[in-house]
């Protein structure tokens, strides 16, 4: 018995009969091929033959009229008919076999150490136009090439390399070291007003003082000023302090008299889609559903593998609320407190600092809105500094 017969297959025979020698004769002249004879007594032997020989070998037995009984079938060939009656098992080997063969070569992670100030996922990004990405082969990465494409990409770096172990590619980096320059050049700045008002409190810590209490001013007017004369010099520095003033604010707000207001109802939808890389993959049916009819609710979760590493590949999970659209109209004085809130609100944002002392308001209803024209007194911070340009004469 070789290697050979043993990938085809064999199979030993149980033969029972009256005249066993006769009937190992016949099968000896009928050219197969016998390995491991055993002549048990004079009426029982035991035999084993390759497997294509078996429809031969059944043929004699019946002319001869004996009977026979597989006692045991060897070799590869047997084995994988065994296998292929278990498709799970089957398609888990091959899938096993060929990943052992596939990833060894391949880089399934990409790390980046030696960052603090540059994120590393820009880091990331650039090394991904120069081809080091998931599943890149590892032969064809080129160190230099990624170093030179990640020191133009990011001016910020001032040293990178990569290294390969495995499956992991790692990036590693070196950050300049940014220092401030000192400027050379002396600021000379002016608070100047934002817009018009009546000077309510002037505080000044540095420059010239050129407003007064109770001085009306335009917008864009100087209030301190960076420059003071000495006599027979001027001295020009950045000007610091807070004018305050009383100011005039005028809005004019609408609000509409019928809003289209959704109804949410208990019933949830959940979608799933695989995200690899940049492409999506949506694991449902259908182009969606309108977002005027429905709540969305998005969360995208990262596959990890023991030991903390972050496979590139993402499961998004979207539970959509099918909600119904009403018509719904708001009253008069429901209206009037939304804009009144709004106006006040707005107010605080523009202002740099400062209250609204007193508001006139008028509030009229319209064909299909509500109209709020308002008028504020306000006390707020008008001074707001000015860059001066600074001219020398060279003799």
């Amino acid at each position: 018995m070789d290697f050979w017969n043993w990938l085809s297959g064999l199979i030993r025979i149980h033969i029972t009969g009256a005249d066993v020698a006769g009937s190992l004769s016949a099968i000896s002249r009928a050219g197969i091929t016998v390995f491991n004879g055993e002549v048990v007594d004079e009426l029982n032997a035991l035999i084993t033959i390759r497997r294509k020989e078996h429809k031969k070998l059944q043929d004699i037995l019946a002319a001869k009229g004996d009977s026979y009984e597989t006692v045991k079938k060897e070799g590869l060939y047997w084995s994988l008919k065994q296998l292929l009656k278990r498709p799970v098992l089957t398609i888990g080997a091959l899938v096993l076999l060929a990943l052992n063969i596939y990833l060894p070569g391949r880089i399934l992670f990409v790390q980046v150490e030696g960052n603090c100030a540059v994120p590393s996922r820009q880091i990331l990004e650039a090394a991904e136009k120069c081809g080091l990405k998931f599943g890149a082969n590892r032969r064809q990465i080129r160190s230099e090439k990624i170093k030179n494409a990640l020191l133009e990409e990011i001016p910020q770096l001032q040293w990178s390399g990569v290294n390969t172990n495995g499956c992991v590619a790692v990036i590693s980096v070196r950050e300049r070291q940014i220092t401030q320059e000192i400027q050379t050049e002396k600021v000379v700045s002016s608070i100047v007003a934002s817009q018009d008002g009546v000077i309510y409190q002037c505080t000044v810590t540095r420059g010239n003082p050129v407003c007064k209490i109770g001085q009306a001013v335009k917008a864009g007017e100087v209030l301190i000023s960076g420059y003071t004369d000495c006599g027979l010099t001027i001295q020009a520095t950045k000007a610091e302090g807070e004018v305050y003033a009383k100011t005039e604010r005028a809005v004019s707000l609408f609000f509409p008299r019928i809003w289209e207001k959704r109804m949410s109802n208990d019933k949830q939808i959940t979608k799933y889609s695989l995200i690899i890389g940049k492409k999506r993959i949506n694991l449902y049916n259908g182009s969606g559903i309108s977002p005027t009819s429905c709540g969305k609710m998005y969360k995208e979760t990262y596959m990890t593998l023991p030991g903390g590493f972050v496979l590139p590949v993402r499961v998004a999970e979207e539970i959509w609320i099918p909600c119904q659209v009403t018509d719904t109209q708001f009253d008069a004085d429901e209206a009037n407190t939304h804009l009144s809130g709004y106006a006040a609100s707005y107010l605080s944002e523009q202002m740099i600092a400062g209250q609204v002392l007193s508001s006139k308001e008028d509030f009229s209803e319209l064909e299909a809105v509500y109209q709020t024209e308002g008028k504020y007194a306000c006390l707020e911070m008008i001074g707001k500094e000015r860059k001066e340009e600074v001219y020398g004469k060279h003799e």
